[in-house]
């Protein structure tokens, strides 16, 4: 990129961070991010992943013990996140820095993929933007998940092999980013399918291009070997937690997946299209026809282009089969944005031969800001802004507001959007979820409860013996936060634990 390209490039990043780190701090935790918020804090405390606050004694729960140690997912993402803590101290926003921290890094391999494939740095920069700003990015960066760690780590492993001027040193450089990919998340297997098809149809003879791919599997198998060591000290609770949470899932689902691909890819087509939005979406099918019809005219290195497009998206359809996490739409958009960018960048070249290279890149980016404002969060900000100083709407200071009411000592089982915050505070809690698959908290003696909106629709209806103590907030502001505490009958409240149970098997 040229010193211009990267001047844009920071300005946008710089934007963006000062757009969306605030809310981090201020908005209480989303879709998962109470199960995986925590482990990095756990393991500043323990030196292992853990949530405190599920101790579930229940084999059939993918969380078996898991406030002794998890292994739901790989813990590579939580070792990061623990680093991240270490600076800025414990708390959701910190564990959602961790993830903003990856994405930026994701952000500048977009445009590295972009700048090297296309010849040109502006390309990079134009693919980088659109990949800053899309849906698809803005989702897996500002979570408290380690999904946007693998997605970097993925891209890692593209960057480094997929060059002209690669030698072995590249190919296992990107086989030890593909291993750490998948030791964040399941989801890296997609960049590692993609590398090693990549990897297979390239130049070369047959046994030099199976060579390289044998490397690159090595590289990537001693990675995610990281892994083993803490696995051993619980292979029971591994088999238990992985294998209940991915392979008991995912692997039935692979068969299933190939025979139903048509079914499958129209599913997956209609919830991309419905997360991203009919202007994104078609941003993405402009480019990748822009690219295609290039490389049908022969431009050699816009065949690489569409192919790690359509891998990236294909690739991702089979994995997820029917799964509904939409995060995971946050790798095939990296690769999507590259085509993106390469497109803008030749309508940057018509525009620049009349209005000069300067006005042409601000056009240019301009328009592609506005295509992409559409669901970029605008009207949350507009909320926040407005209420600044609302402690309805900062969530460290309505969680102060509800644990003040609760008796110190009391057990308290608070839903998904406020447990962590009870458990900063260092009150005695448990997660308020009743699903097997999970954790059914029913058998805890708690006294007080606290639910969110969330909570009330799906725990409370499951949980007898709550007495209404007060609510906080406005349950009719979307943006606000919400809340209401029970106590719980005495009769109820004194059922046995199931954390008196015996200790897992070593």
């Amino acid at each position: 990129m040229s010193r211009a390209d990267r001047a844009w490039l920071a300005l946008l990043m710089a934007a963006f961070l000062a757009w969306h780190v605030p809310l981090m701090y201020r908005i209480r935790a989303g879709q998962d991010e109470d199960f995986y918020a925590v482990p990095g804090m756990a393991i500043l405390r323990g030196g292992l992943p853990t949530i405190p606050y599920i101790p579930s004694r229940d084999p059939e729960s993918i969380y078996y013990f898991a406030d002794q140690a998890l292994y739901t997912l790989p813990p590579l993402g939580f070792y990061l996140a623990a680093g991240v803590h270490w600076v800025l101290g414990d708390g959701l926003g910190p564990a959602r820095i961790a993830s903003a921290i990856s994405g930026m890094a994701a952000v500048l391999l977009v445009g590295g993929l972009a700048g090297r494939w296309s010849g040109s740095g502006r390309a990079g920069m134009l693919a980088a933007s659109a990949y800053l700003f899309c849906r698809a990015f803005l989702f897996p960066a500002t979570t408290a998940r380690p999904d946007m760690a693998a997605i970097a780590f993925g891209l890692g492993a593209v960057w480094w092999v997929a060059r002209d001027d690669r030698r072995r040193r590249d190919v296992v450089l990107g086989g030890v980013c593909s291993g750490l990919s998948l030791l964040c998340h399941p989801v890296g297997l997609v960049p590692t399918a993609q590398v090693g098809l990549a990897l297979l149809a390239g130049p070369g003879t047959g046994r030099a291009r199976l060579g390289r791919a044998s490397a690159f599997a090595a590289a990537s198998l001693a990675g995610f070997g990281l892994w083993l060591p803490m696995i051993a000290l619980h292979p029971d609770l591994f088999r238990i937690q992985f294998g209940g949470n991915v392979l008991g899932r995912a692997g039935p689902g692979l068969g299933r997946t190939l025979r139903e691909l048509p079914a499958v890819l129209a599913y997956q087509s209609g919830q991309f299209l419905d997360h991203v939005g009919p202007i994104q979406a078609a941003l993405y099918a402009v480019g990748l026809l822009g690219v295609t019809a290039l490389a049908a005219r022969g431009e050699a290195r816009m065949r690489r282009v569409v192919f790690h497009a359509a891998a990236g998206a294909m690739l991702l359809a089979l994995f997820m089969g029917r799964h509904h996490i939409r995060n995971y739409y946050g790798y095939p958009a990296a690769m999507l944005s590259i085509p993106v960018g390469v497109l803008a960048d030749l309508v940057a070249d018509r525009i620049g031969r009349w209005a000069g290279r300067r006005l042409a890149t601000a056009v240019v980016v301009s328009a592609l800001l506005l295509a992409l404002v559409p669901g970029s969060g605008l009207r949350v900000l507009s909320a926040h802004l407005g209420h600044w100083d609302d402690p309805v709407y900062r969530v460290e200071a309505f969680a102060d507001a509800v644990v003040a009411d609760i008796p110190p000592g009391a057990l308290v089982a608070a839903d998904g959007s406020l447990v962590l915050e009870v458990f900063e505070r260092g009150r005695p809690v448990v997660e308020a979820l009743v699903d097997p698959f999970f954790y059914d908290v029913r058998a805890e003696p708690f006294s007080f409860a606290v639910f969110g909106p969330i909570g009330l629709e799906q725990v409370r209806p499951e949980i007898e013996g709550l007495e209404f103590v007060r609510s906080y907030g406005d349950r009719g502001d979307p943006f606000g936060h919400y809340a209401e505490l029970y106590r719980r009958s005495p009769e109820a409240a004194s059922g046995r634990s199931q954390t008196d149970r015996a200790s897992p098997g070593r």
